[in-house]
């Protein structure tokens, strides 16, 4: 029996109404030697049966049907029993095209790279000389992009090197709510050799919820951004980059994501009202880790702000609030 090449986690927990067509774009792909690991976590609608009915058409399709742990512990749970050379996750509400894991496994193989990255709608390009990056320039630039901003963090778009994650026991964390592809991602790299990156888009995110403007109501966008800046990345990298220079990268994300957030809570497009915009304002501008990172006098220096979001930046710095909520509005109306 010819070796699995690809071994594809697919964690479901209440997807029925999308996981038939996300499993259709699965199991059409061109590239035909994966297996397909799904993992029911908990679901109470009927997403255990769809999963059995499409198991009954394709022997590839394995289950895993357990208590809702969330989707750190699902995808733990695919990676146990992973058999292919490669490992690639899908949610269970996107979809893929055809030539999507063909391509990715076909670059890894020509590169004898540990792990291939494809574009993602929201990459135009990506940011490195190289398609391959190799050893140190692994730590000096890709391990510092994933500290400084989230741009590439999603696992979706990428394959990894299933030896690599089996030796050094790469898993994703469990009991955070933020940050999980992120942690992943970079255990992967301070063991990684060789990363490639692929001029491709096959992977088609759906959004569910909608955009972030419209679900501020319901998720505490603030707290995320503190709980991903105060993640202890010690254990994971070890010695491969200062701590000096970790505290610097963690402070930029930071910055860049409150900077984002003033945006997302003060402009008109929102559901809140102007007293609920201005409490949101202040919420962030009187948080003490904010007040702590915004006040370090060197920090403003390692930043490449534009003329707006320089603003922003001496806003937050000064509290000055109203300021703030001048400068959302006139940016929201400008970009109409």
């Amino acid at each position: 029996m010819e070796a699995v090449q690809v071994s594809v986690i697919v964690p479901v927990y209440n997807s029925a109404q999308y996981l038939s067509e996300c499993l259709e774009s699965v199991l059409s792909q061109s590239f035909k030697n994966f297996e397909v690991i799904c993992i029911n976590d908990g679901s109470t609608d009927n997403s255990l049966e769809i999963l059995k009915q499409f198991q009954n058409k394709d022997s590839r399709i394995k289950i895993i049907d357990q208590e809702n742990q969330g989707v750190s512990t699902a995808r733990n749970a695919g990676l146990k029993i992973a058999q292919g050379k490669y490992v690639g996750f899908v949610d269970s509400d996107d979809t893929i095209e055809k030539d999507f894991f063909g391509k990715l496994y076909d670059t890894a193989e020509r590169n004898n790279a540990d792990a291939v990255y494809s574009k993602i709608s929201s990459i135009k390009v990506f940011p490195f000389k190289h398609e391959v990056l190799k050893g140190g320039d692994i730590t000096k630039e890709l391990i510092p992009l994933f500290l400084r901003e989230d741009g590439l963090n999603s696992v979706c778009n990428k394959i990894f090197l299933n030896r690599t994650i089996q030796n050094h026991q790469i898993s994703f964390p469990v009991g955070i709510k933020h940050g999980e592809d992120a942690q992943f991602n970079i255990h992967f790299l301070v063991h990684a050799n060789s990363i490639s990156f692929l001029e491709y888009c096959g992977y088609h995110y759906r959004e569910v919820d909608g955009s972030a403007t419209r679900n501020i109501i319901k998720h505490d966008y603030l707290q995320r951004i503190i709980e991903v800046y105060q993640t202890d990345w010690s254990e994971i990298i070890g010695d491969v980059i200062s701590f000096k220079e970790l505290e610097k990268l963690k402070k930029i994300r930071l910055i860049n994501s409150v900077i984002s957030l003033v945006y997302i809570y003060g402009n008109k497009g929102n559901e809140f009202t102007d007293s609920k915009r201005f409490s949101k304002l202040k919420q962030i501008v009187k948080n003490n880790t904010i007040v702590s990172v915004f006040s370090d006098p060197k920090i403003k220096g390692e930043l490449c702000l534009g003329r707006y979001s320089n603003a922003i930046f001496e806003n937050i710095r000064k509290q000055n609030i109203f300021l703030l909520y001048l400068l959302t509005q006139y940016s929201y109306y400008r970009n109409q």
